[in-house]
């Protein structure tokens, strides 16, 4: 499921879509790490995701401080800017540090 948390992608779409992994979207994870709602309602989400046997990936993340801040709250997966840009054909350097 892609961005979850916005529009019609949300909770009741969980209980009669089956997935395995689910996108939360930019949008909730833009300036996570100065928002404390967005962490209070990401921390919940994932906790309810993993309960329901599903994965969490976050998208967007443009900082070293919006991944830190996802990392403390749980989450393990990451796409965003803030590693690599799209590319056509290419493997981008993953840049951790």
């Amino acid at each position: 499921m892609d961005d979850f948390g916005s529009g019609y992608n949300g909770l009741e779409l969980l209980t009669h879509l089956p997935t395995n992994l689910v996108k939360l979207d930019m949008n909730l994870i833009r300036d996570i790490d100065q928002h404390k709602p967005r962490q209070i309602i990401t921390r919940h989400s994932v906790e309810m995701l993993r309960d329901l046997g599903m994965q969490v990936i976050a998208e967007g993340i443009e900082t070293a401080a919006e991944r830190d801040t996802l990392l403390d709250l749980g989450v393990t997966l990451f796409q965003g800017y803030y590693f690599a840009k799209p590319a056509f054909e290419a493997l981008p350097d993953i840049n951790w540090k």
